[in-house]
């Protein structure tokens, strides 16, 4: 059951927010839920699934989770919900759908790389390449859920303010807060930046050796990439710098955190609208150049 607490009293500081999630919610889960569903016929069509494929409908699972519990999310906005077992449950899925993502996206930026720098041991493995791939999607949501479980007890309603709030003074477990801040993210986005600026490299120096079409959609793809990397980095640094805030911070910057962390995490979840386009146009322009290959 849900239990609400319309009476609650906000003040000036979070009147203003409140109506800010409201109007940045609602379109984030038109348009991602739109988009997602777009993107889960597309693969539902598919007649021949291969290792790309795999990573981009494991991408694709954890965002669609994530955008089918914004609606709690918008709700919070209108009246907010008291601390219970479901926000526990609403945070951990927040946090498992936002690192699966990460993860995710981490892994198909190794894949591209390595399917450019080392073309022919990626043709040696292609017979294996699609267990691999759900051998390493299965790995994420494994650690994903061993790490949400074992440390669900940072989330407890007895921690939380609100349903989506912690209680400031009630920090973060120190090797959870650093499992986040070095797993979850700052590993994760040197790999994204090391392998996308590899990748694209290789692809510019490439333009040298090809012509025309080819020509054209390698630079499209090196710009996809680029977009992509940024969007990452974009998307993702805003809500661990929010989480360091929190850890780091004492009462007198509690509005200023409980803003930027709010704020952050709105541009995180921006990303599951971000994902279905930019890895689906990349794909169909890899494949492109597959076929004029073989």
């Amino acid at each position: 059951l849900v239990d609400y607490n319309c009476s609650v009293v906000l003040n000036h500081t979070d009147a203003a927010f409140r109506l800010f999630e409201r109007a940045a919610y609602i379109p984030v889960f038109i348009v991602g839920l739109s988009f997602n569903i777009t993107a889960l016929c597309i693969f539902c069509r598919l007649k021949r699934w291969t290792d790309m494929h795999i990573y981009m409908f494991n991408l694709l699972a954890a965002d669609f989770l994530a955008i089918i519990f914004l609606p709690f999310r918008i709700l919070e906005a209108f009246c907010p919900i008291k601390p219970s077992e479901l926000c526990t449950f609403l945070l951990c899925t927040q946090y498992s759908n936002m690192y699966s993502s990460i993860f995710t996206i981490t892994a198909i930026s190794i894949h591209r790389f390595i399917a450019v720098r080392f073309p022919f041991l990626t043709k040696a493995l292609a017979s294996k390449s699609k267990t691999i791939a759900i051998s390493k999607c299965i790995f994420i949501w494994v650690i994903v859920a061993v790490i949400c479980v074992i440390n669900q007890k940072d989330l407890v309603k007895e921690k939380l303010e609100t349903c989506y709030d912690r209680i400031l003074a009630k920090k973060l477990q120190n090797h959870f807060i650093l499992l986040l801040e070095i797993l979850g993210y700052l590993i994760p986005v040197l790999v994204v930046i090391f392998c996308s600026t590899q990748t694209i490299y290789i692809l510019v120096r490439s333009l040298r050796n090809v012509q025309g079409r080819d020509r054209a959609e390698r630079k499209k793809i090196a710009a996809v990439i680029t977009a992509n990397m940024f969007t990452f980095i974009v998307c993702f640094t805003p809500v661990h710098i929010g989480l360091l805030l929190q850890f780091l911070s004492d009462d007198s910057g509690k509005d200023f955190v409980h803003v930027f962390l709010d704020v952050a995490e709105w541009i995180a979840i921006t990303n599951c609208c971000l994902d279905s386009i930019g890895y689906y146009f990349l794909l169909k322009r890899v494949n492109k150049i597959n076929k004029r290959s073989h």
